[in-house]
């Protein structure tokens, strides 16, 4: 899973870069990016040609030959941007034009390309309303730089699979960028290169089949990346036992599967300490939903429903790439504890059926109402023993617990594609959301921000003396009101945060992150299912360690 070679020039003049016969024998193909076609034809003037002959020319991804002189391969990607100029352009069109740009070239057998811009964000003086007041494209260059990455990657099975054909797989070897823009060369290589190890160890999790990625499965693959890793402590939970006791409310989820040995849950935690202490500002806590596979329990997913639910564990896939991340960052400014819940909500004997009450690990008592909303069940006990932990901390920095999951049908009807983010009081106050949007915007990770509101806590709230919480209605999220912010309220009243808020002598911030929109793309070739997208790692990395 290596990642290609990554040379990075600042150059004034992109025409003349290309004509350099340093080039020639590194590239053997030349990606050009460009919102303006006159830019094009400028950096490469055999485009002009093609331009003269067709009016539409520029508009979609293309592959052109041209002269020796006008780059180091007669092959080159024209890679239009499309507008950056209206009101609700943002850093995406580079993200996509990059992918499709990847795609492109390798398909043409180019595995190292130089790539120019024409032209820049930075040459229009008529740039579009901005979200934040800032530029909205100062990352372009990371972020096209990320979808080159992502256009050449292939998942574990992918990879396992060419290695049993023995047939190659279509790869970057290497990658040259030239940019007219001042930057630190080497920071930047490392900010990119940590931000898509990052996102590769959370698709190489969240993309396979069921089998391939069962909480064992991830559990070795976990040890793969992180056993010989100094800076990360990683502990692994697999007594079942101990599950029982320390994460009741998962255990329930999971009673049906324990029936297959394979198919048993595991927890892992993990932790890293900043280098040095003096400097850290923040203790943060990721709890991730790892449901390998989600039948829906005894509320069972029928009429296809079913379908995709493999990618369930790519809130735990996220925490987990995000560690990678981090492993590679070494930020001084933050300690982060995280915790993934791996386990597979199957349909069988020993389900767990609604109208149970199970204690959670706070010793509340849940009343479940639907077995299809086995997520928020899941990250409780984690979400308790991290605001534990925080309690006990005798740090000075202040204390931010994470939720992070696909885990409503109503996060997409709210906010189809995007990441949803929202917080109690006290994340609220640090602006936690506000940091995950602004990073999220800038990096090609786009977040929503969802509110937190009185409803959240009311509707959950006991209707008899035999319960202290309910779960969850009868209906799907999709069909029930503010479907995607209750569970939050859920949470905190299950797991005890509701007495850290603002008023309380110890208060903890909490922030619930539903990514079902954003983890995996909104459409799929065909009737296949959609490729997963690693977010939102990139935006925690701009919000937390950058």
């Amino acid at each position: 899973m290596e990642l290609p070679q990554l040379n990075i020039y600042t150059q004034n003049d992109p025409k003349q870069f290309l004509a350099s016969e340093d080039l020639k024998g590194q590239y053997d193909g030349t990606i050009v990016f460009f919102s303006d076609k006159k830019a094009l034809t400028t950096v490469i003037p055999a485009a002009q040609v093609y331009a003269d002959m067709d009016e539409h020319f520029g508009e979609s991804i293309q592959l052109i030959v041209v002269s020796d002189n006008q780059g180091p391969s007669k092959r080159v990607v024209v890679a239009p941007v499309g507008s950056i100029n209206n009101d609700f352009d943002d850093v995406r069109r580079f993200k996509d034009a990059a992918f499709a740009a990847g795609k492109r070239a390798l398909k043409a057998g180019v595995t190292a390309p130089i790539v120019v811009f024409a032209d820049t964000p930075k040459d229009s003086s008529n740039l579009g309303w901005t979200f934040d007041g800032e530029d909205d494209f100062k990352h372009y260059l990371e972020v096209t730089i990320l979808g080159l990455f992502e256009s050449a990657y292939e998942p574990i099975d992918v990879r396992e699979h060419a290695e049993r054909s023995k047939k190659p797989l279509q790869v970057f070897k290497q990658l040259g960028f030239s940019t007219r823009d001042q930057v630190q060369v080497e920071s930047l290589i490392q900010k990119v290169s940590a931000i898509e190890m990052g996102r590769r160890v959370s698709k190489d999790i969240g993309s396979p089949d069921p089998e391939r990625m069962s909480p064992i499965q991830v559990v070795k693959y976990l040890q793969d990346t992180f056993g010989k890793d100094p800076r990360i402590k990683m502990t692994v939970i697999d007594d079942i036992e101990t599950i029982k006791k320390e994460y009741p409310l998962a255990h329930a989820v999971t009673r049906a599967s324990l029936a297959v040995s394979r198919h048993h849950p595991r927890f892992v935690l993990f932790e890293y300490q900043s280098p040095d202490q003096s400097k850290v500002k923040e203790n943060l806590y990721f709890v991730g939903k790892g449901v390998t596979y989600d039948t829906g329990g005894a509320d069972i997913k029928c009429s296809g429903h079913m379908r995709g639910m493999s990618r369930d564990k790519c809130g735990a896939a996220a925490v987990a790439g995000y560690f990678k991340t981090i492993s590679m960052l070494q930020p001084d400014r933050v300690n982060v504890r995280a915790g993934l819940a791996l386990v597979r909500n199957s349909v069988g004997s020993d389900s767990y059926v609604s109208d149970e009450v199970i204690y959670s690990r706070n010793g509340t008592r849940v009343l479940v109402g639907n077995t299809d909303a086995e997520g928020r069940m899941v990250m409780t006990d984690l979400l308790c023993q991290f605001k534990e932990e925080a309690v006990a901390s005798s740090s000075s920095a202040p204390n931010f617990l994470f939720t992070v999951a696909t885990l409503t049908g109503h996060a997409l009807r709210a906010y189809n594609g995007y990441g949803i983010a929202l917080d109690n009081g006290f994340a609220r106050r640090h602006k936690m959301s506000q940091r995950i949007y602004d990073a999220g915007h800038v990096l090609a990770d786009p977040f929503e921000i969802s509110t937190f509101r009185r409803e959240d806590v009311e509707v959950v709230q006991p209707g008899r003396s035999s319960e202290d919480v309910v779960q969850a209605n009868d209906q799907p999220s999709t069909m029930t009101n503010r479907g995607h912010q209750y569970p939050a309220g859920f949470m905190l009243i299950a797991s005890g945060l509701d007495k850290h808020g603002l008023k309380d002598k110890k208060p903890i911030g909490f922030t619930h992150l539903d990514v079902a929109g954003s983890a995996e793309e909104m459409s799929a070739v065909g009737w296949s299912i959609p490729r997963v997208t690693g977010s939102p790692v990139a935006a925690l990395t701009g919000a937390f360690l950058l």
